[in-house]
């Protein structure tokens, strides 16, 4: 019996020691810049600080969203920066008053996305839905995604899958109401 107590004991002050340096090796691994190595072997750069991080293994690009410091609600400026296929840096500035969805590249897309207010899981999930019924190559090439979205809840219609279909429906309505179609 007195073994498990002496177990116990020392299993409690080990405990502590390992919830310290994981809280020191979280608030370290915050700061950092994630980076994740595709098959391929070309490097994406995630960065943790950013509004939202995304990344393609296939092609290499990878997208980071910030809001400028001059940004306002009456000057929507989004800054993404990242990777392009070729591995090269970029840094672009958006002005999210000015797009259209039925016009613009899946960068565009998600800084409206950001803009509106959908940044939820579920949110991203639809993007990444209409992504692939786009059928791009890269996150800068330009697509109709008002006719992607719409596409998309023709499915979820034909499926009989009613709410996602709605959800679908209020977040184009979203997207178009604050954009400038």
């Amino acid at each position: 019996m007195s073994v498990n107590a002496v177990n116990h004991a020392s299993g409690a002050s080990w405990q502590q020691d390992s919830v310290k340096q994981t809280e020191k090796s979280e608030e370290k691994f915050e700061k950092k810049v994630m980076t994740c190595v595709s098959a391929g072997g070309q490097k994406c750069m995630l960065r943790s600080d950013a509004l939202m991080s995304y990344a393609s293994p296939q092609t290499g690009e990878s997208i980071n969203i910030y809001k400028a410091d001059n940004y306002s609600r009456e000057n929507p400026i989004y800054i993404i920066m990242g990777l392009d296929a070729e591995g090269n840096e970029f840094k672009k500035e958006i002005d999210a008053s000015e797009i259209n969805p039925a016009h613009c590249n899946y960068n565009e897309l998600m800084v409206l996305n950001i803009e509106t207010g959908h940044t939820s899981d579920r949110d991203r999930l639809h993007a990444v839905a209409v992504r692939d019924k786009a059928g791009i190559k890269s996150f800068f090439e330009q697509k109709d995604y008002v006719a992607c979205i719409k596409a998309v809840m023709q499915d979820q219609m034909t499926m009989g899958n009613w709410s996602s279909y709605l959800s679908y429906s209020k977040w184009l309505q979203s997207l178009t109401s604050r954009s400038v179609l």
